[in-house]
């Protein structure tokens, strides 16, 4: 089920992205969010590495449209190093999940929050 709805989002997105359907991506980035978080407090490998996939899908779609309709300020760039920065880090928590090294993986969500944060901080102006 969770994956007929990124499916429906992305191709939504790709085709017509609007306020509705960044909004319905960023809804599943917090659901991956989620799932990673659970996988933690569960020694769950594969809840953290679904999360992973989540994100890393809902990401992807931010490299079809074009952030600066949605950010109203002068750092799209920022923006788009974010969205950037944000695929290294799903993949270094997913390298450090698949080795079991939990302490690193940990390390590397909080560099995951922390760009969502700093894109969070552009787009909503904080």
């Amino acid at each position: 089920m969770k994956k007929v709805i990124l499916a429906l989002a992305v191709s939504a997105t790709l085709s017509f992205a609007s306020e509705s359907t960044i909004g319905a991506t960023m809804n599943l980035m917090k659901e991956g969010m989620n799932q990673i978080q659970q996988g933690f407090m569960y020694n769950s490998k594969e809840d953290i590495k679904k999360g992973i996939d989540i994100i890393n899908k809902s990401n992807d779609i931010f490299k079809h449209v074009d952030v600066a309709d949605f950010i109203k300020s002068n750092k799209v760039t920022v923006a788009k190093n974010i969205n950037h920065n944000l695929t290294k880090d799903l993949q270094s928590l997913k390298k450090a999940v698949d080795n079991a090294k939990y302490g690193e993986a940990t390390e590397q969500y909080g560099k995951v929050m922390s760009q969502c944060i700093a894109c969070h901080t552009i787009i909503r102006a904080w």
